[in-house]
């Protein structure tokens, strides 16, 4: 039995919570799973927080057709207006 791989979404989603990482996962797809973003949601900046191979974790501006990583911490931002 093997753990199964996962990245994590939270801030303005339908859905926050922990998600397994299927191949290829791009960032909009990771979000439609996540039932897409609240009606305060933005798809401006949001942050992919990803741990490097030396455990430094680096946040990332992403853009939807990026791929998602084992351990990815997505965050969505609420919008301003």
């Amino acid at each position: 039995f093997t753990l199964q791989p996962l990245v994590y979404i939270y801030g303005e989603v339908q859905r926050p919570g922990p998600m397994r990482l299927e191949r290829e996962l791009t960032l909009m797809q990771a979000l439609a799973t996540g039932g897409g973003l609240t009606q305060r949601g933005t798809d401006k900046g949001i942050r992919v927080h990803r741990k490097g191979a030396d455990g430094v974790v680096q946040v990332i501006e992403a853009k939807m057709d990026d791929r998602l990583r084992e351990g990815d911490v997505v965050f969505v931002r609420e919008s301003l207006f």
